[in-house]
């Protein structure tokens, strides 16, 4: 009969096992549904840094498409932006890859392999060269895949704070017939550089709120963004109810 400290040597191997069978299978699971098994691997990693480093909570969770189009029409995700680590808790959570929009002066040095890998659609906010940033997220759109905006254009400069919204995401919404689904981002870090919320824990929280069709609505574009600011404003005036485990 095996004595105690061999009897914890194999349990403790045993568990192992089961991880390492279990990632293993989720990889083969990402690299299936998504053909890289890399970006399976960048997922689970973001899932679990999301969950125990920021604690994340999710609420609405059953608001969120299984894909990144619902009959045919793709899903436009916008959200406030309130830390550099925003894009990475939302895609945490979301089981279906979003190309995000970033303002080509907040990308860092040496950084190009990143935004490579991750498929951000730079914007140069200077003029002429967001019109090619436009086009790609209309293009990425087209072809039914999601696309992540903050219409904010910037990160808060105090706690709770949502700056206006800029027109330019009413323009995506209404050339391509996209479905909006807004999320709500509570409690990240409050820090002077966007890098700075990486490291930094938090307890940090997403409400998905009910996807909106503003086709469906009859709003024009210029009425778009307001529309959508008065709702993000009214939902950070209250706090969620209920909360599920990321």
């Amino acid at each position: 009969m095996a004595d105690g400290p061999t009897i914890l040597i194999l349990g403790l191997l045993l568990t192992l096992w089961l991880t390492l069978a279990w990632y293993a299978s989720r990889l083969y699971y990402n690299a299936r549904e998504e053909g890289d098994i890399l970006s399976g691997l960048a997922w689970d990693l973001a899932r679990l840094y999301a969950r125990f480093f920021h604690r994340l909570s999710v609420h609405g969770r059953e608001n969120i498409p299984p894909g990144p189009s619902v009959d045919g029409r793709p899903i436009l995700v916008i959200a406030n932006h309130t830390a550099g680590l925003d894009p990475i808790l939302i895609q945490a959570v979301c089981p279906w890859f979003i190309r995000w929009m970033m303002a080509a002066d907040m990308t860092g040095k040496n950084l190009e392999w990143l935004w490579h890998f991750t498929e951000v659609i730079l914007v140069d906010r200077s003029g002429k060269a967001e019109v090619s940033g436009m086009r790609a997220a209309l293009g990425t759109l087209a072809r039914g895949h999601a696309v992540g905006v903050f219409p904010e254009g910037k990160l808060r400069t105090s706690p709770n704070m949502l700056h206006p919204f800029m027109p330019g995401a009413a323009l995506l919404i209404s050339r391509s017939n996209a479905l909006v689904l807004p999320v709500i981002i509570r409690g990240t870090p409050f820090c002077q550089s966007s890098w700075a919320s990486l490291a930094e824990p938090s307890r940090s929280s997403l409400e998905f709120l009910p996807l909106i069709d503003f086709a469906a609505l009859g709003l024009r574009s210029s009425e778009m963004m307001p529309h959508l600011e008065a709702a993000f404003r009214d939902s950070l005036a209250q706090k969620p109810v209920a909360a599920l485990a990321a």
